[in-house]
């Protein structure tokens, strides 16, 4: 392999001084944040209240959609092992009274 057409990048020592400078600069600007105030405080707790609410509520409709989607698959389940159950004795289901008959 022949590394003579590698380009070489001109290495600024300025440059590298001035980005750590840059790097150095915005780590004691965050170093030095304020502290929220008692009002602030209060504003993202309630905030965080408001946010449970709504989950707790968006759960809530969930569990109730997936409670009635097993319900009906339940209640179809059973009507086709009653089908087949009746069937397989040679007899008729009758679905609105949920009984076999001949």
């Amino acid at each position: 392999m022949n590394y003579s057409n590698i380009s070489k990048i001109p290495f600024s020592g300025r440059m590298a001084f001035i980005a750590a400078l840059l790097v150095s600069f915005s780590f004691i600007g965050q170093a030095n944040a304020n502290e929220f105030t008692a009002k602030e405080k209060a504003a993202i707790t309630e905030h965080y209240e408001i946010l449970a609410d709504h989950q707790a509520e968006s759960d809530h409709e969930l569990e109730s959609k997936m409670q009635a989607e097993f319900d009906e698959q339940m209640q179809d389940s059973e009507q086709e092992f009653m089908e087949l159950t009746c069937a397989t004795h040679g007899l008729e289901f009758d679905s609105e009274s949920s009984v076999c008959h001949e």
